[in-house]
């Protein structure tokens, strides 16, 4: 039976989700100049599990097991929805550039 404890240590916790809400902050900002400028096309996925990921880094600051514990359940989760956003914006892409070439043929 796996046990899983996180002390509660109110510093501490207001600590992390301080840290965690400037990190979201900052991250909001910096996605934002990267969809300006078209860099993270076909990349969604990946930065929402860089999101994630660093979620996590706060909750192993409480709790190592429960950072374990979520992190196996996000990887379960979240692996077919990255892949799926790959396939899709490569599907997508395909298909503009098949357009592409039929409006010039025509």
């Amino acid at each position: 039976m796996i046990t899983c404890e996180i002390r509660i240590d109110y510093g501490v916790i207001s600590a992390v989700l301080m840290g965690l809400f400037l990190f979201g902050t900052g991250y909001n900002t910096a996605v934002s100049w990267l969809e300006k400028h078209g860099y993270t096309e076909g990349y969604l996925g990946l930065l929402v599990a860089f999101g994630v990921i660093m979620t996590l880094v706060g909750v192993a600051i409480l709790s190592v097991q429960a950072a374990l514990i979520a992190l196996v359940a996000f990887i379960a989760s979240g692996v077919p929805m990255i892949i799926g956003s790959i396939f899709r914006y490569l599907r997508k892409r395909e298909e503009a550039k098949r357009s592409i070439i039929e409006e010039i043929n025509d």
